[in-house]
């Protein structure tokens, strides 16, 4: 959605467990980051089952019949307004609900300020919650998380909400420069959410917002990109550099022990080099995968654990293969993990599942959507298309 220039074309990639050089590393507890006004509730375990009706209703969305791509079945959960088709949107299969930060003025380009809106993905029924001064929506560590720059000028801002009752339990202020609203996070380990933003990526506490853990980049590189494996044992961050006049390019990717802070690995060369700025990140048993644009064109490739070397499929040479594929794309291309699986969507319609350790595709699609969220409980995986947001069925071979 409005992430990084790697993120592009309204994907965004949530309720999932979704950058060499010298690394400064905090272990242990520091000052926290964060501030919280006495009207909002603690947090606690992360909550789940939601009930959007239960205030403030808005009329529910028409509900599309079943429908059959190929081997792929889908059914349209809910069809959306412009206003929400454009909105940065969310999905969270534990609270069986989706959330959308809807314009008040649905104006081209967007202006805040932004309403939460929370339907429930059984019924179709909608309620509206918060105001918020800012755009961009996510969900970590069971929390959904708004974030952005305010204003021109400002600096950067993260809302934690409860995604039952859409109460704000906590306001962050994020390290960084007034105007930069960036920010990429990552589920940790023992109820916490890591939280990258310009130079710095916190380790923080859900139920207290105490700062558990504090890694601060080199000069020059700002975040573009966080992930942590399944295991919760590392922690894997994308970087570009940054100039004088804002801009980004290059990537630098780092590896870090999650539990400690210690860096373990740095790489920046190879096809890594033909990065345009940083890249989006997503974790696996193993390694990670790592997403960028080269240009018009991007890749996608496999990380290994302990090292940051490349791992085939894809290979050396899939520069020199034609842009029409899983791993060398035009545009965009999106991925995520869940079910035992990676899961891929691109610019060429292409919605696919792969071996996360190996890369081979296990089945795929041509179908047309973004790639919102992944349910192994049910064995579907959610997504938009220009009607609105919709339930897809993948085949059994998909899921490990």
């Amino acid at each position: 959605m409005k992430q990084t220039p790697v993120v592009a074309a309204g994907l965004v990639l949530l309720a999932l467990a979704c950058t060499g050089c010298s690394a400064r590393t905090s272990a242990g507890p520091g000052p926290s980051a964060f501030t919280k006004s006495s009207s909002e509730p603690a947090a606690s375990a992360a909550p789940t089952v939601t009930n959007c009706a239960s205030a403030g209703l808005v009329p529910p969305a028409a509900s599309g019949r079943p429908r059959t791509m190929a081997a792929w079945p889908s059914r349209l959960l809910q069809r959306q307004r412009p206003s929400e088709l454009i909105a940065d949107q969310a999905i969270s299969p534990a609270t069986g609900a989706a959330y959308a930060l809807i314009s008040r003025t649905a104006t081209i380009p967007l202006q805040g300020p932004y309403v939460l809106e929370c339907t429930e993905l059984r019924t179709g029924s909608a309620r509206h919650g918060p105001v918020f001064p800012v755009d961009r929506l996510t969900i970590a560590a069971g929390y959904l998380w708004v974030y952005g720059a305010p204003r021109p000028g400002a600096p950067p801002l993260i809302y934690q909400v409860n995604p039952v009752t859409l109460a704000r339990i906590r306001s962050i202020p994020l390290p960084g420069p007034a105007g930069f609203g960036g920010a990429t996070f990552a589920t940790g380990a023992g109820g916490s959410v890591w939280i990258g933003s310009y130079r710095t990526v916190l380790q923080v506490a859900v139920a207290t917002g105490t700062t558990l853990r504090r890694v601060t980049l080199p000069p020059g590189l700002a975040v573009s990109g966080i992930a942590v494996d399944p295991a919760a044992t590392t922690l894997y961050v994308s970087a570009a550099h940054v100039a004088h006049d804002g801009g980004a390019s290059g990537l630098v990717m780092f590896e870090y022990n999650a539990r400690s802070g210690r860096r373990l690995a740095a790489a920046s060369s190879g096809l890594l080099r033909y990065s345009a700025a940083g890249a989006a990140l997503t974790a696996v048993p193993g390694g990670v995968w790592a997403s960028f644009r080269t240009g018009m064109m991007g890749l996608t490739l496999h990380l290994s654990r302990a090292g940051l070397q490349m791992i085939t499929p894809p290979g050396p040479r899939i520069t020199r293969s034609p842009a029409t594929g899983i791993f060398h794309w035009p545009m965009y291309e999106a991925t995520a993990y869940g079910g035992g699986a990676l899961w891929v969507v691109n610019q060429l319609r292409i919605l696919a599942c792969l071996d996360p350790r190996t890369g081979k595709v296990r089945a795929s699609e041509r179908v047309g959507q973004s790639l919102l969220a992944v349910d192994p409980a049910t064995h579907t995986i959610y997504g938009g298309d220009p009607n609105g947001l919709i339930q897809i069925t993948p085949p059994r071979r998909c899921w490990s």
